[in-house]
């Protein structure tokens, strides 16, 4: 009977680490960046140019303070204005995300090439929470960024005043992963924005999904007590 229960109450408390988990996970993503839908965008940017563009401070969630801990980047939105509007049709864009400031950025993540087929918010599908990860040692501004490849799509943006970008022109090297420096901006604090974001959210470390596991444990064995 003994081992019959104490088998119950590890199942059980596997259960409640397991609801912890999917609970953690079904909370909203942390977006950074000024955001796929941002209000006022223009398709004014040149198609078919490669280029590079970090989110300085301004309105909305052009950077975010994120507590020490590992995160799953979950996916990456883009704006989309003319694509592929010149000759080339290969044109790439990829995410990054990067700590730092403007003329010594860092890169924390940088994500894969993603091809837009049509104009308008699309998503990349190549990113999935568990697979795309960075970590942080401490409390740290994270900012998002652009880069367009072999002559990339136009990107709408604004250029009315709400947002500022560090920008880089043809020429730049791309960077290929974290702990890239990201420098030579030829255009800092550009008064444009483009509408673009990469989604975020913590993952919960062992230890706490653990405690929150035998918390409820305890709970339960207080219950058949009393």
């Amino acid at each position: 009977m003994q081992i019959k229960n104490t088998v119950k109450l590890f199942v059980t408390a596997a259960i409640l680490t397991g609801l912890a988990l999917a609970g953690s996970a079904s909370a909203a993503p942390i977006q950074i960046g000024p955001g796929a839908d941002l209000a006022g965008t223009l398709v004014a940017d040149t198609a078919d140019e490669e280029r590079q563009n970090v989110a300085l401070t301004s309105s909305g969630n052009d950077f975010v303070n994120l507590a020490a801990g590992v995160y799953n980047v979950v996916d990456f939105q883009l704006n989309v204005g003319d694509f592929d509007a010149g000759t080339n049709n290969a044109g790439t864009v990829a995410p990054m995300l990067l700590t730092g400031s403007s003329g010594s950025w860092t890169t924390l993540w940088v994500g894969g090439d993603f091809d837009p087929t049509s104009p308008g918010i699309q998503t990349a599908a190549t990113y999935a929470a568990g697979t795309e990860t960075f970590t942080l040692a401490a409390a740290t501004d994270v900012y998002a960024g652009i880069f367009t490849k072999n002559l990339g799509s136009a990107i709408p943006l604004t250029n009315t005043g709400i947002g500022k970008t560090d920008h880089d022109g043809n020429g730049f090297t791309a960077p290929t992963g974290p702990g890239d420096t990201v420098d030579g901006f030829s255009h800092a604090n550009l008064t444009r924005t483009y509408a673009f974001e990469v989604n975020v959210e913590a993952v919960p470390e062992p230890a706490t999904l653990t405690l929150l596991g035998m918390g409820g444990l305890m709970m339960i064995k207080r219950r058949r007590r009393s």
